[in-house]
């Protein structure tokens, strides 16, 4: 009996160290399993406490109350995206839009140029012979000439000469007739009428000046001649054109071209006749692409009997395209420009405020949307208002972004981030927090307001003056440091060396893509801000700039097109 039981007791004592040995394997298994997954997806918090962090269940050492396991979003975000808190969101007036086909398939395509002579009513008005022009009726452009007008005097000594042997041969005229044909068939050759020549022979003295007479009817468009010179045969006088008829010469971009065709109604505003809309039709598109432009001229040759289409006018038009079918399309509120790239911030979490850049080839543009070739897919959720500030928050965060594209040469080069998800050293640090960044900004609208003047050696003033804040010792850009500075820097050196205000108003549309990148930072502007935009500078790639002021003073065209443009983006002091 006593031998049984302790049997039992040998087994009974043997199971229950088994039991412990596995049972305790599998807790320990649990908890490793556990703390892996609360490393890597979220972190155990107390419902009354959520600043407790902690990496395994338990107690609150604070109310003692059961911690509750919370999911770590950042675990499903990839290397690029980042996340943007609610309350930075509502500030900040981000709004988003899911990108599809659009619901409207006809578009109005917006083009500008100029008003131009019409090239085949275009003439030039040249000399027969040497001389010296001694009188020049038309010397000044707006002149209007009817063919075989008198329109000045030429002293020629050749023709003297020539004169002066016909007069010689009439004298033998009965002898030799042959000679004297051959002498005044000469004359003939030099459009002289047979009344003048009969009126020298009849004289027996030569003529002094000869008339000249214009070949061709039109207003003169180019005086190229001055009296008491000499020209050589076939030296031009001037050119004329028949300015009842002029051309509309339009630029039209690559992504354009394929919904333009020759015979579609086109709407022409002239820039000085803003309340007259004049109505035809494509007659014509050159076939051969402006290789420093990127445009192709689409032409209309229009009716200007009344006088007032001037050559040179500037000019605006639509024309109404037929869009192709199943395109994705996205506002253009929604595309970053860094030289030739062009990025968007796509949300790929629905619902959730993360954010990832994405560069996106584009198409044409139409109804202020462009058409997206490559880089999102039906149903993608990208940002429509408020990009620069999404574009602000990446550079804080240590993510690609806009600043990260550097512009060097022309060229484009994506910058290497230090290290996946961890804040880069030469990001742009944050501005205007800590700081009065006024001055700043001041200096650079007298800059701008400069080139508003076309006034280069203003220009540059204000450009030196800039750089001066950057060693000022009581300036917050002393110690500034990162890209956005950098680029800032080196476009005011290069304002205050350019050579002419053309090489100025290309620094400065740089200048200002950097200063309008860091803007979202800046939170003590005394100013309200306004980015403004010109489709038409830096040869119709566009330029924007910053502004106090709403209304539009450009400061890449001046006088020539003040108020083209228009305004973006409006940061509220």
């Amino acid at each position: 009996m006593l031998k049984r039981i302790g049997t039992y007791t040998l087994l009974t004592a043997l199971g229950l160290l088994l039991g412990y040995l596995v049972f305790s394997k599998n807790d320990t298994q649990g908890k490793t399993t556990e703390n892996l997954v609360a490393e890597k997806s979220g972190v155990w918090t107390c419902s009354m406490h959520p600043q407790v962090d902690g990496k395994e269940n338990g107690k609150c050492p604070l109310c003692a109350m059961d911690l509750v396991f919370v999911k770590n979003e950042m675990a499903d975000m990839s290397m690029n995206q980042f996340k943007m808190s609610e309350s930075a969101l509502a500030l900040s007036n981000i709004q988003t839009v899911r990108v599809g086909s659009p619901e409207h398939h006809e578009a109005t395509i917006h083009l500008s140029g100029l008003i131009a002579t019409n090239r085949e009513t275009d003439a030039i008005q040249t000399t027969l012979f040497d001389g010296r022009i001694d009188k020049l009726y038309p010397d000044y452009v707006g002149k209007k000439i009817v063919k075989g007008q008198e329109i000045g005097f030429i002293y020629s000594p050749e023709l003297y000469l020539a004169q002066d042997k016909l007069i010689t041969s009439a004298s033998y005229r009965g002898t030799h007739e042959k000679l004297f044909n051959a002498a005044r068939n000469t004359l003939g050759l030099w459009k002289m009428t047979d009344a003048q020549i009969d009126a020298v022979l009849e004289s027996g003295k030569p003529m002094m000046n000869f008339p000249l007479y214009a070949d061709v009817t039109g207003t003169v468009t180019e005086v190229l001649a001055s009296e008491g010179k000499y020209y050589s045969q076939g030296d031009p006088l001037f050119k004329i054109s028949d300015l009842r008829t002029v051309w509309a010469v339009l630029d039209s971009y690559e992504s354009q071209l394929e919904l333009l065709e020759v015979g579609q109604e086109l709407e022409i505003r002239p820039k000085g006749l803003p309340n007259r809309a004049i109505k035809t039709k494509i007659d014509f598109i050159e076939p051969v692409m402006d290789k420093e432009k990127r445009t192709v001229s689409v032409r209309a040759v229009l009716d200007n009997r009344s006088g007032k289409l001037r050559p040179g006018t500037f000019i605006e038009a639509t024309v109404s395209a037929k869009l192709p079918e199943d395109v994705i399309r996205i506002p253009k509120s929604a595309v970053l420009w860094t030289g030739k790239r062009s990025v968007v911030y796509k949300q790929p979490m629905d619902g959730k405020p993360v954010f990832e850049m994405v560069e996106v080839e584009l198409g044409h543009m139409a109804n202020g949307e462009y058409e997206v070739l490559d880089g999102l897919k039906n149903g993608d959720i990208v940002v429509a208002e408020g990009t620069f500030t999404v574009d602000a928050a990446a550079q804080l965060n240590g993510k690609k972004s806009m600043m990260s594209l550097e512009h060097v040469e022309g060229k484009n080069l994506e910058k290497t981030m230090d290290h996946p998800g961890h804040q880069n050293k030469d990001m742009p640090m944050t501005i205007g927090l800590e700081g009065d960044f006024a001055p700043f900004m001041d200096g650079y609208i007298d800059l701008k307001d400069a080139l508003v003047a076309t006034d280069a050696n203003q220009a540059k003033d204000k450009a030196k003056a800039l750089l001066v804040l950057f060693t000022n010792d009581n300036s917050i850009l002393k110690n500034s440091h990162g890209e956005g500075f950098t680029h800032i820097k080196t476009h005011l050196q290069n304002i205050g060396r350019a050579k002419d205000i053309t090489e100025q108003r290309y620094e400065f549309k740089y200048l200002s893509e950097s200063l309008i990148a860091l803007l979202p930072a800046i939170s003590n502007s005394t100013n309200t801000l306004y980015v403004q935009h010109c489709d038409c500078a830096d040869n119709f790639k566009g330029g924007s700039w910053v502004s106090y002021q709403e209304n539009i003073l450009n400061p890449y065209f001046g006088d020539a097109m003040l108020t083209c443009g228009r305004v973006e983006q409006v940061l509220a002091k």
